[in-house]
C-alpha cells in the first residue's frame, strides 16, 4: 500500500488572468439566503484550495476534514463533497439536468453535451447500437492490433536501454485507436513515434476547459470576440479539423464497422444526414476526447503504481500468463487486474472535478440539505476519493480493497468513475476492455520499474485538470521478461 503523491494542477498564464477575473468579479456570493447559509467566505476559500482546477489539490486528509460537505463556490454553484452526491444527481430518481458548462461545443452538439434529456435519450439509443457485445468484439480486434504496435515500439526502446515516457506513449496509443473509431483511420502517431499536429492541437485546445470551467458562458463570448487568443484559436481550429474529418468520413466506404458508422447510418436511414451534421461533428469530438483523454491518464497512473509496487506486477502476471488475451471473458476473470484499474480510477480519476449538474427548478434535498432550483452542483471525484467516511486509508493505493479487503470500502456510493443513470458513459465496457488488454499485454511481456532518477515528481508537478487529467512526464524502464 502506498500513500498517494501530491496532486498538483499547475497554473497557466492565461488561467491566472481568467482565474483572477473569475474569483474577483464572478464568484461573488449569491443574494440567496438559502445559499448564504451553506458556507461563508472562510469555507469558500477552503473550498477553492480543495476543489479548484487551477490550484493545488492536496491528498492531506486534514484539508477534507476542515472543509464543510456543502460549500458555496459561486453565485449559483455548490460544491458538495459527500458520498451520497453521485447517486443524488445522477441516480434513477433524480431530476437534475446537465449544467451550463456543457454548452461548450455549441453550435455543435453531442451525446455527452446535450442538456435536453429527450434529445439525449434519443441519441443514446443510436450510440448503444454501436457498443453492443458484437460491436465491441469487432473494436477489440483493432485495439489488439494497436496494442501489438505499442509493445513492439516499447520493446525496441528496451533493447536500446532507453527510457519510455509513458505519458507520451499511452496517449499516442489511445489517439490512434480513437482515430480509427471516429474517422476510420489512425493518427499514425505510434508508427511515427511523434505527436500528430492534430493531436497536439487537440491537447492544447483542451487547456481551454480548465480556466473557462467556472464561467462557461465566458467561453462563448471569447469564441466571438477574441478568436485570436491562442487558447481560443486552438479550440476553434480543433473543432474545424474534426468537422472536416467527419465530412470525409461520411463520404468514405469502410470494410470494418466503426463507431461513426452507426451514427452516420442512423442519419441516412432517417434521411436527416444534413440536418444531423452538428450532431455528427460534435460526436466526433466526443469519441476522440472521451476515448483517449480518459483512458490514457488512467494507464499512466496505473503504471506509476505498478512501478512503485512490483508485487502488483507479480500478482497480475500470475493471472494473465496462462490465459488467452484475445478472450476478454478470461481477462474479466483476472480479479487483481480489474482491482488495480478500479483503484487507479478511484485515486486518480481521469475527470477530477467535472460532471457538473443543475438542480431541478423546484429544488432538491441531498441528505438533510435543501438545494435551491437551478443551482450548479459540483461533486469532484478527486475529493470524494479522499473521504475517510467512504474509504479506509483513503489516500493510499490499495487494490485489495476491491477484492480481499472489502471492509475498506465504507461507502461504495462515492465510486462512480463512469457516472451512472441515463448519463453514464456509453463507452464504459470498451474502456475497461482496452485498459485490461493493454495492462495485461505489457505486464506479461515486461517488468516495469522507474528509470534512473525518476520518482514520479514531474508526473504530479505538471499534472493539469483540463476537464480530463493531463499528467506530466513519467519515464519508466521496461525489461523484457526472460520467460513467461
Amino acid at each position: 500500500m502506498h500513500r498517494t503523491r501530491q496532486f498538483r494542477l499547475a497554473p497557466d498564464p492565461a488561467e491566472v488572468g481568467l482565474g483572477a477575473f473569475s474569483i474577483v468579479v464572478l464568484r461573488v456570493p449569491s443574494a440567496s439566503a438559502v445559499l448564504r447559509t451553506l458556507g461563508g467566505l472562510r469555507h469558500q476559500i477552503l473550498a477553492c484550495l480543495e476543489v479548484s482546477k487551477r490550484e493545488e489539490l492536496s491528498s492531506d486528509r486534514e484539508v477534507a476534514q476542515r472543509v464543510q460537505p456543502v460549500i458555496q463556490t459561486g453565485p449559483e454553484e455548490l460544491t458538495i463533497i459527500d458520498a451520497s452526491v453521485p447517486n443524488a444527481v445522477d441516480g434513477p430518481k433524480n431530476n437534475c439536468t446537465k449544467a451550463v458548462w456543457y454548452d461548450f461545443l455549441l453550435p455543435e452538439i453531442a451525446l455527452n453535451t446535450t442538456r435536453s434529456k429527450k434529445d439525449h435519450d434519443s441519441r443514446r439509443r443510436i450510440w448503444d447500437n454501436g457498443f453492443s457485445t458484437k460491436a465491441l468484439a469487432i473494436y477489440e480486434e483493432r485495439i489488439f492490433d494497436y496494442a501489438e504496435i505499442l509493445i513492439q515500439r516499447i520493446e525496441q526502446l528496451a533493447q536500446q536501454s532507453k527510457p519510455v515516457n509513458v505519458s507520451d506513449w499511452f496517449y499516442w496509443f489511445t489517439f490512434d485507436v480513437m482515430g480509427e473509431f471516429a474517422f476510420a483511420r489512425s493518427f499514425g502517431v505510434l508508427q511515427n513515434e511523434n505527436w500528430h499536429f492534430a493531436v497536439r492541437l487537440l491537447r492544447r485546445a483542451m487547456s481551454l476547459l480548465g480556466p473557462f470551467s467556472p464561467v462557461p458562458w465566458l467561453a462563448q463570448i471569447a469564441f466571438y470576440i477574441t478568436p485570436w487568443m491562442y487558447i481560443v484559436r486552438d479550440w476553434l481550429s480543433m473543432m474545424e479539423w474534426c468537422k472536416k474529418r467527419m465530412g470525409e468520413r461520411i463520404e468514405m466506404k469502410v470494410s470494418r464497422q466503426d463507431v461513426s458508422q452507426w451514427l452516420i447510418d442512423a442519419s441516412l436511414q432517417k434521411g436527416s444526414l444534413e440536418m444531423d451534421r452538428e450532431w455528427l461533428n460534435g460526436d466526433a469530438v466526443t469519441i476522440i476526447i472521451a476515448g483517449s483523454d480518459t483512458i490514457a491518464p488512467t494507464l499512466v497512473f496505473a503504471f506509476y503504481e505498478l512501478a512503485r509496487s512490483p508485487l502488483h506486477q507479480h500478482i497480475i502476471l500470475g493471472e494473465v500468463k496462462d490465459i488467452d488475451l484475445h478472450d476478454h471473458s478470461q481477462l474479466q476473470g483476472c480479479e487483481h487486474l480489474t482491482a488495480l484499474i478500479n483503484e487507479t480510477l478511484r485515486l486518480y480519476p481521469p475527470v477530477p472535478t467535472g460532471g457538473y449538474r443543475q438542480s431541478p427548478l423546484t429544488g432538491m434535498m441531498i441528505n438533510e440539505t435543501y438545494i435551491p432550483g437551478n443551482v450548479t452542483i459540483v461533486a469532484p471525484r478527486y475529493s470524494l476519493a479522499r473521504l475517510e467516511s467512504a474509504y479506509e486509508c483513503a489516500d493510499q493505493f490499495i487494490p485489495e480493497r476491491w477484492t480481499t479487503r472489502t471492509h475498506m470500502l465504507r461507502d461504495r456510493r462515492a465510486f462512480a468513475p463512469f457516472s451512472q443513470g441515463r448519463f453514464n458513459c456509453v463507452g464504459k465496457n470498451l474502456a475497461m476492455r482496452e485498459m485490461r488488454l493493454v495492462i495485461a499485454m505489457l505486464v506479461k511481456k515486461f517488468k516495469v520499474e522507474f528509470w534512473d532518477g525518476e520518482d514520479g515528481q514531474r508526473l504530479f508537478a505538471d499534472l493539469r485538470d483540463q476537464f480530463t487529467a493531463a499528467p506530466g512526464t513519467l519515464n519508466l524502464r521496461f525489461k523484457v521478461r526472460n520467460t513467461v
